[in-house]
């Protein structure tokens, strides 16, 4: 019997993210936390992002990085503790 156990200490890869609303000085950071499973694209964390800072612009079509306004467009690019400005269709304003 050659079958592999499940390891079910294994968990999912979660990161703690803090979400800033484009262009809005006055905006408490909000944190998101990105569980793995349930964000697998990069859609998935736009919508998520959408629901989490209320954007009066509508939908987050972007998100970029607060000092320098590089966008994000992988899950794999976003690091745990770090903050991020989301953006509907609109550029990066730096506040």
């Amino acid at each position: 019997m050659s079958a592999e156990k499940p390891n079910f200490l294994s968990q999912p890869e979660v990161k703690n993210i803090f979400v800033y609303r484009n262009g809005d000085p006055y905006y408490e950071p909000r944190r998101l936390v990105i569980n793995s499973k349930r964000v697998s694209t990069f859609d998935t964390l736009l919508r998520e992002v959408t629901g989490g800072v209320r954007a009066p612009f509508g939908a987050v079509r972007n998100i970029y990085t607060p000092k320098a306004g590089h966008r994000v467009d992988s899950l794999e690019h976003l690091r745990s503790g770090e903050q991020y400005v989301a953006a509907g269709r609109e550029k990066f304003k730096k506040i």
